[in-house]
C-alpha cells in the first residue's frame, strides 16, 4: 500500500501532521475522522523515513522485546478478548501501558492496520514481532471465533518454553563459572608464576626434576598460544563459514554420545509441543507440520522431518511415516498412533512433549551431578601438580 503524508487539525484547532500507509486518500480521511481530526492536505509519498504504519522487523528473540514481554502481552490480549473488549481498543489500551517504545510502535501499527480493514493475523504479521505459529493460529482462530483461547494458549506455550530454557541455562551457570575460574587460574600460573620461578632456577647449575621440566614446557606452549590467540581468533572468524558450517556442527551434535540424547530430546519436546498447540488451535496437520518443523534447530534433522509434510498431504498417517523414517523413538510413535485412532492427537503430542522435557531435565541433572565434582577434582589435581612441580626444586635445595 502507498504512504500518505497528511496535515490536519484536531478539535482544539491544533495542527497535526503524520504519515500513514493506507489503501487511498478516502481510507486515510476515514481513519483520521474517527480520531477526531479534520484533514486539509494529503500528499502521496514514495519512501517515508519514519511511519507509524511501517512494518517493524523484529524477531521473537529480539534484544528489544523479550520473550517474557511477548508472553505477557499475549496473555493480556487473550484476557481482554475473553472479557468482550473490542480488538482495536485492546491494542490501544496495551500501547498506552507498555514502556517499551518499540513494542508501543508495534501495537499502534497493529491498531492502525485493523482500522484499515486488515485481519488480526495480517496486522500481527506486519509487525514482525509475533512468531509464525501464532499468526497461523490467529488466522484459524478468526474463522472459528476462539481468538481469546488462541492468545492465552500461545502465551502459556511461550512462557513454558522460556521457563525450560531458563532452567537449563541456570543449571549450567555454576559449573561454567568453576571451569572459567579454574582455566584463568591455570593461565596465571603457567604464564606468570612459572616463568618467574624458572628465571630463578636458571641461576642454579642443577638438573631440574622431570615434573618441573614438564611444567616449564607446558608454560612455554601456553605462552606461544596466548601470543598467537588474536591471530587464531581472526583466522577462525574469517574461515568460520567455510570450515565450521552449521550443518557440520549439527552433524557433530548427533554423534557426541551423551549430548546427542539431550539434543534430540530437546528437539522432540519443542516439535511435539508446537505441533500440539497448532492442532488444538484448528490448523490442518500439514500446515501445522510446516510451522512446527521450523522449531527444529538441527538442519540435518529438520530435512528429515520436512519429508513428512508431503506424505501427510498424500493422506498417509503421521505415525506410519515417523516409523518408516525412524525420526522419533517407538514409544512416542505408539502414543501418536493412539492419538490418531482416538482423535486426540494434540493431547498425545502434549504428553510426548512433557515426557521428553522431563527426560532432558533428568539427563542434564545427572550430567551436572557428575560435572561439578569431576571438574573440581581435575582442576585441583592440575593446579596442585603445577604448584608442587614448580616448587619442587626449592624443596630439593632445602633438603641438601
Amino acid at each position: 500500500m502507498p504512504f500518505y503524508k497528511y496535515r490536519a487539525v484536531d478539535a482544539g484547532g491544533k495542527e497535526v501532521t503524520g504519515i500513514k500507509e493506507v489503501a487511498g486518500p478516502s481510507a486515510l480521511k476515514k481513519i483520521l475522522k474517527q480520531q477526531g481530526l479534520v484533514v486539509y492536505e494529503i500528499e502521496e509519498i514514495s519512501a517515508p523515513e519514519k511511519s507509524p504504519g511501517k512494518s517493524i522487523k523484529l524477531s521473537l528473540f529480539s534484544t528489544k522485546i523479550s520473550q517474557q514481554e511477548l508472553a505477557l502481552l499475549l496473555y493480556e490480549i487473550g484476557l481482554l478478548l475473553a472479557r468482550g473488549v473490542h480488538i482495536t481498543q485492546i491494542f490501544e489500551i496495551l500501547s498506552r501501558q507498555t514502556e517499551n517504545p518499540t513494542l508501543q510502535k508495534a501495537l499502534l501499527s497493529v491498531k492502525s492496520s485493523l482500522q484499515e480493514g486488515s485481519s488480526v493475523a495480517q496486522a500481527l504479521k506486519k509487525t514482525g514481532i509475533f512468531p509464525d505459529f501464532l499468526i497461523e493460529m490467529v488466522r484459524a482462530g478468526e474463522e472459528s471465533g476462539a481468538l481469546d483461547k488462541i492468545f492465552l494458549s500461545a502465551s502459556e506455550y511461550i512462557e513454558s518454553q522460556n521457563e525450560f530454557r531458563s532452567k537449563v541455562v541456570n543449571s549450567l551457570i555454576y559449573p561454567t563459572i568453576v571451569i572459567v575460574i579454574g582455566f584463568i587460574a591455570m593461565l596465571v600460573i603457567m604464564n606468570f608464576v612459572v616463568p618467574t620461578i624458572t628465571k630463578i632456577y636458571s641461576q642454579f647449575d642443577r638438573e631440574l626434576p622431570t615434573s618441573t621440566r614438564m611444567v616449564i614446557y607446558f608454560s612455554q606452549i601456553s605462552g606461544y598460544f596466548l601470543k598467537m590467540l588474536p591471530f587464531i581468533a581472526i583466522g577462525l572468524f574469517i574461515l568460520r563459514k567455510r570450515i565450521i558450517t552449521k550443518e557440520k556442527v549439527d552433524i557433530l551434535k548427533l554423534k557426541i554420545p551423551f549430548f546427542k540424547k539431550v539434543h534430540l530430546y530437546t528437539q522432540y519436546s519443542n516439535w511435539s509441543n508446537t505441533l500440539a498447540l497448532l492442532l488444538s488451535g484448528g490448523l490442518t496437520l500439514d500446515r501445522s507440520l510446516e510451522i512446527a518443523n521450523k522449531t527444529i534447530t538441527n538442519t540435518v534433522l529438520r530435512k528429515k522431518f520436512d519429508i513428512l509434510i508431503e506424505k501427510v498431504r498424500e493422506g498417509k498417517p503421521l505415525s506410519q511415516e515417523l516409523r518408516k523414517e525412524q525420526l522419533i523413538p517407538d514409544n512416542a510413535i505408539q502414543l501418536i498412533t493412539i492419538g490418531e485412532e482416538t482423535g486426540q492427537l494434540d493431547e498425545m503430542l502434549k504428553l510426548i512433549s512433557q515426557i521428553y522435557r522431563k527426560q532432558t531435565e533428568r539427563l542434564i541433572s545427572i550430567f551436572l551431578s557428575y560435572l561439578e565434582p569431576v571438574t573440581l577434582i581435575i582442576l585441583s589435581v592440575l593446579i596442585g601438580f603445577f604448584v608442587f612441580a614448580t616448587l619442587l626444586p626449592i624443596f630439593n635445595l632445602n633438603v641438601r
